[in-house]
């Protein structure tokens, strides 16, 4: 019996060790991390199937549990992970501490996943991806609220191809609406749910006179401009993010002595407060300390613009001293919410962690988890503050990118560092890398050899992170992305469904745009048509009663 156990022991071992042409045995495994991580089985609580299984009833029991809520929408909010993939959610899990870690919005009872795909493209950008999910129509590359019929070199369009997005649906039937982000607020996110334009890159007349020069008919504005003047943008309680490149000319300086890029002598920050102020009181902040101090009850409509360009990445803030200079995007949604909830009707909230996509361009997977992980507390302040009785929240991104998570790492291993062993050039690789994407540079720095990065300074912020192909800007992927759901009707965000169905579900649940529930009046009838339809009715009646005395007859 002895030999037999002993046998069975050798036996396991020698295929433990044993590789395959498609699980090869890792190469030169650091030994230090095969002492710290690989704890003996039998001594975790892991190690037990009880453990496993039990974990399984009680998921089961959660989700006997979920009742569907079907109660109308007071109040939608809209979160928006710009670039946010389902890999770089999981990263963001070991980011904050552990792979059974689970981000705020994971815990909502429903969620799915939808195609990102644009009309003319497999892989899409945030301006047709946006157009989408605010609007309910699919588009093309680069278009911001148009249909796909419009090109983005067309410098004249119709009504017919105007994409309103649920912004406006909302502000018909009375609620409050307010835009959010860590970008430019003319950026393609935030744009798509105020502004029309061709082209995501018209943020400024300057921009507009150069592609439409040859086109003297054009009547198109830029997007800035869309901000003060159109009629969804006017009606926008809360704008808060970066940009005043766009909103000042060049000939003036914002807070911090940038000058502005339009070249019409404009002031569309003045223009805006000139504007606001003639339908309650408005209020425009450069400096969190001003928005510390923001009298939220004493304010109707607040414009927040706290950069030149986009809103800094978190950890610069924090790193250079400006938490005091800078808010991060959870103080800005919950100033936000506060503005809006003051409506009786209800709002609309968008928000946008558009810097997560910014971070992966670059190849910055570091930034780009600690910007997932502040969208994420972001999301749980939205969830404190409201109900789930009354109010809708839906959590989703844009699109995704080519972010990979790979390699064998050891359990509890630090997500951005290496794998723990070499390829099979006998060099380290990381657990994050990317498929294309300046950090090409760095990776292939040898002679065109891949680059040895064992001595590298992985706690670095701007560190990047390898990628195979050279590109100036790593792009986006065309894999679906999830979306979560929490409140009233996100039972209907689970399956498998198109992009542009979002909005209107949330539509469907409280009950605007397609799905307002408008009450229909009725006129007295009166003059000589009114007589007409009596004299037809009575002659009706009288035949009915004609019939009825024949037949008993």
């Amino acid at each position: 019996m002895v030999t037999l156990k002993y046998f069975s022991v050798l036996l396991f071992i020698a295929l433990a060790n044993t590789e395959d042409e498609f699980h090869p045995k890792p190469n030169n495994v650091d030994p230090a991390l095969e002492i710290t991580n690989i704890k003996p089985i039998h001594k975790t609580i892991e190690g037990h199937n009880l453990y496993w299984t039990e974990h399984a009833q009680r998921y089961i029991e959660d989700q006997l549990k979920l009742t569907k809520n079907t109660n109308k929408a007071k109040n939608v909010i809209m979160f928006l992970g710009d670039g946010m993939s389902i890999s770089t959610v999981a990263a963001t899990r070991m980011y904050l501490g552990g792979e059974e870690l689970s981000l705020s919005f994971e815990k909502f009872p429903h969620y799915g996943l939808v195609k990102p795909y644009c009309v003319d493209r497999q892989v899409p950008d945030s301006a047709c991806t946006a157009t989408a999910f605010l609007g309910g129509a699919k588009n093309n590359y680069r278009g911001i609220g148009v249909t796909a019929n419009v090109s983005s070199s067309q410098c004249n369009y119709s009504d017919e191809d105007v994409v309103h997005s649920i912004v406006k649906w909302a502000q018909d039937e009375g609620k409050a609406t307010g835009v959010v982000t860590t970008t430019r607020i003319t950026h393609a996110t935030p744009a798509s749910a105020y502004a029309h334009s061709p082209h995501r890159d018209w943020e400024n007349n300057a921009v507009i006179s150069s592609a439409c020069r040859n086109d003297p008919n054009s009547q198109i504005k830029d997007i800035a401009h869309q901000l003060v003047y159109n009629e969804e943008a006017k009606k926008l309680r809360v704008i808060m993010g970066g940009g005043t490149r766009h909103m000042l000319n060049n000939t003036m300086q914002n807070d911090e002595g940038r000058y502005g890029e339009r070249t019409d002598g404009r002031n569309l920050i003045e223009e805006w407060l000139e504007e606001r102020n003639k339908e309650g009181k408005a209020v425009y902040i450069s400096h969190k300390q001003q928005l510390d101090e923001l009298d939220v009850d004493k304010t109707d409509f607040l414009l927040g613009l706290f950069e030149h360009d986009h809103c800094m990445y978190r950890l610069d803030v924090l790193n250079n001293g400006l938490q005091n200079q800078e808010p991060l995007l959870t103080l800005m949604t919950e100033t936000a919410i506060k503005m809006l909830q003051k409506e009786e009707n209800g709002f609309f909230l968008l928000v946008e962690g558009g810097r997560i996509d910014h971070a992966h361009h670059s190849n910055y997977a570091r930034k780009s988890l600690d910007e997932t992980a502040e969208f994420s507390r972001a999301i749980e302040l939205a969830k404190l503050m409201t109900s789930d009785e009354d109010t809708l929240i839906v959590v989703t991104s844009d699109h995704s990118h080519v972010f990979t998570y790979s390699g064998y790492p050891y359990r509890h291993d630090d997500v951005l560092k290496t794998t723990g062993y070499t390829a099979d050039d006998d060099l380290r690789f990381e657990t994050l890398s990317y498929a294309n994407g300046p950090g090409y540079n760095r990776t292939y720095a040898n002679e065109g050899n891949r680059s040895d990065i064992i001595n590298d300074d992985f706690t670095h912020v701007s560190r990047r992170y390898s990628a195979m192909v050279p590109l100036s800007s790593e792009t986006h992927g065309g894999e679906d992305i999830a979306v979560y759901g929490s409140g009233p009707w996100s039972h209907l965000f689970q399956g498998s469904y198109e992009q542009s169905d979002i909005p209107l579900v949330m539509a469907y649940a409280a009950k605007i745009g397609p799905y307002a529930e408008r009450v229909e009046t009725t006129t007295p009838c009166t003059g000589s048509d009114c007589d007409s339809a009596n004299g037809v009715f009575v002659t009706f009646a009288l035949l009915i009663i004609s019939l009825i005395v024949v037949y008993f007859t």
